[in-house]
């Protein structure tokens, strides 16, 4: 291509077919003959008796185009004849020019003088030369080279793929180009020689072959209509229609419909793109540039790679975040379904039952299924939201649901067979301690039920629990030495333990209670001593009232 823009050349026809004089033009042939025309008479204006050899160069150049004008198969179209009698008036014109004509006497005035010669002037006209002299050395050289410069000129344009004639800036360098050839051709009117035939031949081949290709170019411009501004509007639909992002489990209808609404859009103006780039890399030229079009510059091959990336990766995406939501929501039914066949299928009357009316096991068994429920109507939601059978979720779903109701009636198994232990002991010492304990305002225990000593005996605890308090510390050669008082406080007292119902103050709900009552003969500053008080209260299992008492 760096040849071609070096000598860059265009038909003139190419540009004069949308000239004024060519607009009622039916046929190609009547264009460029119209063309033809036009720089003929251009070319005759102001020749003079000196320049007798363009002159006749001119002629049979017109010649040669006139007979092209014959080919056309309009001639009974106007503009066949309005350009056929242009012909015919030129060449008259020519014709009668080279006429040999005598010397007039110098103060003769000579009936053809021309309208643009001062009054009282006369134009003079030399003796005609009939005889062209043949090309010198010199001259064969250069026309064989120009003949060889315009094959070449010809050979690399390229009629395949994008025209580069779609670029204005590419015709007008042919347009040049080609002017600069014709001119060039002109300096040898010995149009009989072999070698300027075939410079003429080459001339005639290559403006053929560029008229042709400015056709296909015209062709390919209305297919492609404006591509930057098409090429523009795939890359904003990108950004407006972006891929969305895979949902976070659990979801809910609306956010998979909105969901399946966003990545179809994607996917949808991402295969558009796709098929648009198809249609438009074969036949648009789009030179490269090194600017961008977030910059201001025209898009190029580059972006058109880049666009059909982007619209790949776009598709790729879409199905990626479906990929992900699938695939997590596969997963995480498939640990539900593992860890329902597990959870909670405990002996509800047994030693177990805290799984189910310990302190909040309800609520965190009941949080759990319906965390669990919401994933498997996830997947209902997207399914159903991509038009599928949603059969296998609805499954699990329903699974789920089965299994909280079975948790339920095993929780109301639990409660009915809820009791306080049998007593170990039904000493009335430790009992009237208990109930000291018990309504002790203090410890804010509230209404309870039958006290059950679940220890037979009051027993004796000992522990001792010291604590250093560092007064001063030295370093001497690396070594610290800290100093200090050591105290230590001997633990000793009683104890035992006992069951009871308590009411929850802000329901009619008991909870069977284990307590350690406590007595200490010595223990640390702050130890209540000589005295029974409240240990160690831990809240157990639910129990009905009936079960109380």
């Amino acid at each position: 291509m760096k040849h071609l823009r070096r000598m860059a050349f265009l038909v003139a026809a190419l540009w004069l077919m949308s000239a004024p004089c060519a607009s009622d033009a039916v046929d190609t042939v009547i264009r460029n003959a119209e063309a033809d025309i036009a720089r003929f008479e251009q070319q005759t204006n102001g020749l003079t008796p000196a320049r007798r050899s363009n002159a006749q160069r001119i002629l049979n150049l017109l010649n040669i185009s006139y007979a092209r004008l014959q080919e056309s198969d309009n001639q009974s179209d106007p503009s066949w004849q309005a350009v056929n009698q242009r012909y015919l008036a030129l060449k008259a014109q020519l014709e009668t020019f080279l006429q040999p004509t005598s010397v007039q006497p110098a103060d003769t005035q000579s009936a053809t003088a021309s309208p643009q010669q001062e009054s009282g002037t006369v134009e003079t006209m030399s003796p005609p030369n009939d005889t062209i002299a043949p090309l010198v050395s010199g001259e064969r050289v250069r026309v064989k080279k120009l003949a060889r410069d315009m094959e070449s000129v010809k050979n690399g344009l390229n009629t395949t793929g994008p025209s580069t004639l779609q670029d204005p800036d590419e015709v007008a360098s042919y347009q040049k180009g080609l002017q600069q050839f014709e001119e060039a051709l002109s300096r040898y009117p010995q149009i009989d020689d072999p070698d300027v035939k075939t410079a003429q031949a080459e001339y005639d081949a290559l403006r053929q072959k560029l008229s042709a290709e400015y056709e296909r170019a015209k062709e390919q411009l209305a297919q492609l209509g404006d591509v930057q501004q098409r090429l523009a509007t795939m890359e904003e639909n990108n950004r407006t229609y972006a891929v969305p992002q895979p949902l976070a489990i659990p979801f809910s209808e609306e956010d998979a419909n909105q969901w399946i609404q966003a990545a179809g859009s994607a996917r949808t103006v991402a295969e558009h793109n796709l098929t648009q780039l198809a249609q438009i890399a074969p036949i648009a030229y789009l030179p490269d540039n090194p600017g961008t079009p977030q910059t201001g510059s025209p898009y190029d091959s580059k972006d058109i790679d880049r666009l059909k990336r982007n619209a790949s990766d776009m598709i790729g995406n879409v199905e990626n975040a479906y990929g992900v939501m699938a695939e997590n929501l596969k997963n995480r039914l498939t640990q539900i379904e593992q860890e329902l066949g597990t959870r909670f299928q405990d002996d509800p009357s047994g030693d177990k039952q805290w799984l189910f009316i310990g302190e909040g096991a309800e609520e965190e068994a009941l949080k759990w299924y319906d965390e669990n429920s919401a994933i498997a109507q996830s997947a209902v939601y997207l399914e159903k939201a991509l038009n599928r059978d949603p059969s296998d979720a609805l499954a699990m779903a329903e699974k789920i649901e089965r299994a909280k109701k079975e948790f339920m009636e095993k929780r109301d198994a639990a409660l009915e067979a809820s009791r306080l232990p049998e007593p170990k002991s039904k000493d009335k010492k430790m009992l009237a301690i208990a109930q000291e304990i018990l309504e002790n305002p203090n410890y804010e225990y509230g209404e309870h039920g039958t006290i059950v000593l679940t220890a037979s005996e009051i027993v004796e605890r000992e522990r001792t629990e010291s604590e250093i308090e560092i007064d001063d510390a030295e370093v001497f050669g690396g070594n610290v030495t800290m100093s200090g008082t050591e105290t230590t406080w001997n633990y000793k007292w009683q104890e035992f333990k006992f069951a009871v119902p308590l009411k929850e103050s802000d329901s009619d709900t008991w909870y069977i209670w284990w307590i350690t009552a406590k007595n200490f003969s010595s223990g640390g500053s702050r130890t209540p001593l000589n005295r029974w008080v409240s240990g160690e209260a831990v809240k157990g299992n639910l129990i009905l009232k009936k079960n109380i008492f």
